[in-house]
């Protein structure tokens, strides 16, 4: 199903998933669990579906310098490129941007998630097909938008302007993730999506698009693409990634940008995963709507996720709650708070529990 234009698959690795702590922790983060009942892993998952529209040649991944050696055992085939330190969508795009650039500026890189759960491969594929196509033709950003199927908070959403195509719009605005009320608004409007954090469009453009709204960016790239393929390569990009402002790319560049435009995406079963709850879909349940994973007994629960790393876990008359166990940390709340569990880690932080992070 690969297509006639020449596009690389940027898949972005450098997140450490701090939703699903304890299990996930800086030395092994989110994309490298598993959701699958063949064991393999988001991150592997993200390359093997999307290896039908290019080449092993044309995956490239980008991950922090701590996470080398686990991406080059879940994705052999792939080119990797290291961050010194992470600095969010923005840098890492901007860098795989400049890479690309001295291979094919007028290619298009496919920007991916590395931590994404997806149903219905082949919808997703005919979804990228549409997006690069729509990238190629032009200096187009494009983003992939997911019809909304509930009123979602978890998620920033796409309104679409004017139609382009048989699924594809100009973007009238995108929103940061809204309260419940709003959300529901959104859903009831019809004109709504779901940003799905997917871009296709050609290195070239990305990079006038960094000059123009991150001029600071851009000449960290102009500064790191002279060092490439020189002994003094890793020593700038180190330099460079010190400097940078932690900016995620939709907040730098799309939320400015008046060339974006939006493919609505071919329903794929999209998933972000990005919380125990989210995880927890992927799962069978028992006849009481739990979710049992390792050594555990529970009785008399309902609508609870309760999972062990090892040692067991039992629980008795609980009601949506979720109780993970990593073997040397146990994190328990309520199920309608998983997408808060990231505060947990941040005391951490503030108490410097380096051993748990």
């Amino acid at each position: 199903m690969a297509t006639d234009i020449a596009s690389t698959m940027v898949i972005l690795a450098g997140g450490h998933g701090s939703r699903f702590w304890p299990i996930s922790r800086s030395a092994h983060p989110k994309q490298f669990l598993s959701i699958s009942p063949s064991g393999e892993s988001l991150i592997r998952m993200t390359a093997e579906r999307v290896k039908p529209l290019t080449s092993n040649e044309r995956v490239l991944i980008v991950t922090n310098h701590l996470h080398e050696q686990l991406v080059r055992e879940h994705v052999p085939y792939a080119d990797l490129i290291c961050e010194p330190r992470p600095r969010n969508t923005a840098a890492a795009i901007a860098l795989a941007a400049t890479v690309l650039q001295k291979k094919d500026p007028e290619s298009v890189m496919v920007c991916l998630p590395a931590d994404h759960a997806v149903t219905n491969p082949e919808n997703l594929r005919r979804t990228l097909s549409e997006a690069i196509e729509l990238a190629a033709s032009g200096d187009n950003l494009v983003t992939i938008g997911i019809e909304p199927t509930r009123p979602d908070t978890a998620y920033g959403y796409i309104q679409r302007g004017e139609t382009i195509g048989d699924c594809s719009f100009k973007v009238h605005r995108f929103f940061e993730k809204p309260s419940a009320e709003r959300a529901l608004q959104y859903l009831e409007a019809g004109d709504f999506y779901w940003n799905s954090g997917m871009f296709a469009w050609k290195v070239s453009t990305i990079l006038k698009a960094i000059a123009e709204h991150m001029p600071e960016l851009d000449k960290s790239c102009q500064r790191m693409s002279k060092a490439l393929g020189t002994t003094s390569e890793s020593e700038v990009i180190d330099q460079e990634f010190n400097l940078l402002e932690s900016i995620s790319i939709d907040f730098g560049i799309m939320e400015h940008a008046r060339n974006c435009l939006m493919v609505a995406a071919h329903p794929y079963g999209w998933s972000d995963v990005g919380s125990w709850d989210a995880w927890a879909e992927h799962f069978p349940t028992d006849a009481n709507s739990n979710v049992l994973n390792g050594d555990v007994i529970s009785i008399d629960n309902e609508g609870s996720l309760l999972y062990s790393s090892g040692r067991l876990v039992a629980a008795l008359g609980v009601k949506d709650l979720v109780v993970i166990d990593s073997g040397d940390a146990v994190m328990v709340c309520p199920r309608q708070r998983v997408q808060e569990v990231r505060k947990l880690v941040d005391r951490l932080k503030a108490q410097k529990r380096e051993d748990l992070l």
